[in-house]
């Protein structure tokens, strides 16, 4: 039979596009085979992460057991320990005391202060006190140096033969005095 040329060309191209989509389909089935997920990798990490999960758990489950044991243990002893309450009561008090305590020296203070200008206003400056002690003391030389003088003078006036005759005639006036008139 002869064959169209027409016909024979259909052919030989239907054998080459079931080629085609042969290969096609041998790579697709290729591909599929390497894009498949490889489970076992997968499975191996999920366990290792489970364990060490588990692991991890398990030590901060017993941590925090311990924490709570340590913090009930400090609960017990702190019951044998004084109340905030009360510690604020008492710093309170303390502090209402050191209050009353610093205005009290405050007052005081003021009134020190207060003394201390006053005397400071009636006192004489120390150069004032030197210059009237050096005034002073010129008028007490000056007074003494007087003394002397005058002194000087009665024992010239008086001497020791003018206070022996003065003696006699006191003498001689009493006697005269004691005789009867006669």
């Amino acid at each position: 039979m002869t064959t169209n040329p027409v016909e024979a060309r259909i052919g030989v191209l239907e054998t080459r596009v079931t080629g085609i989509e042969e290969g096609i389909k041998s790579i697709v089935t290729k591909l599929d085979a390497r894009s498949g997920i490889n489970w076992a990798p997968i499975s191996i990490l999920v366990t290792v992460l489970a364990i060490v999960g588990g692991m991890g758990f398990s030590w901060i489950n017993a941590g925090q057991g311990r924490l709570e044991g340590l913090i009930a243990k400090v609960e017990g002893r702190t019951e044998s320990f004084v109340p905030r309450v009360d510690l604020d009561a008492r710093f309170n008090v303390i502090t209402q005391r050191r209050d009353d305590l610093q205005r009290l020296t405050d007052a005081r203070i003021e009134r020190v202060e207060r003394d201390v200008d006053t005397v400071q206003k009636t006192l004489v400056p120390r150069g004032e006190h030197d210059e009237r002690a050096a005034a002073q003391r010129q008028k007490d030389e000056g007074i003494q140096r007087q003394i002397d003088s005058l002194r000087k003078d009665l024992s010239d006036l008086n001497t020791p033969r003018d206070t022996i005759q003065a003696m006699q005639r006191r003498i001689d006036e009493l006697e005269r005095g004691r005789r009867p008139s006669g």
